[in-house]
């Protein structure tokens, strides 16, 4: 297909562009003013990012990032995964869950930003602590039910991140 435009007219007789535009606007006002719960992209600058040419991976603290941006979006934390790794639970480890976010595609155009695979996301989880994730879906194929309004075409993302280890990733 490419960048041939083909206009969507599946429900023209009853939603047209106007009416889905205007249901982003509001959906965007209940998320973005109504809830400001906000998480910070740090995107990888995979054009200046050091890599090794033979195998294709990046060197230890080559990976660079783009400007981080503040995103308003609706968060969902899993709860924290307890494991045991012996019979008698002397040896446990506590992780987080999983972060998944929703957000406008609108938001990210307007930033002109992008939101990928191996991207890490900041989330405050109080004053003090942040706790970084990492980017395990990116939620580009909006085009199923729930992420469309009426069927008439996406609009709605959402983002799926798992916890990164404190060595992996810092913030910039």
């Amino acid at each position: 297909m490419g960048n041939r435009r083909i206009p969507i007219n599946r429900v023209n007789k009853f939603y047209s562009e106007e009416e889905f535009e205007l249901d982003i606007e509001m959906g965007r006002e209940s998320i973005e003013e109504d809830g400001n719960f906000v998480v910070v992209l740090f995107q990888v600058d995979r054009e200046i990012t050091l890599f090794d040419d033979l195998y294709g991976e990046t060197y230890e603290d080559g990976v660079r990032y783009k400007t981080p941006v503040e995103l308003k979006v609706i968060p969902l934390i899993t709860e924290a995964d307890n494991k045991t790794y012996n019979s008698n639970g002397s040896q446990r480890n506590l992780e987080d869950g999983n972060l998944s976010f929703g957000l406008y595609q609108k938001q990210l155009d307007e930033f002109k930003c992008e939101i990928n695979y191996g991207d890490y996301i900041g989330y405050a989880v109080n004053e003090t602590t942040i706790r970084y994730f990492s980017v395990a879906n990116d939620g580009l194929k909006n085009y199923d039910n729930k992420h469309t309004i009426l069927g008439y075409k996406g609009a709605f993302r959402t983002i799926i991140c798992t916890p990164s280890n404190k060595d992996e990733f810092k913030g910039i």
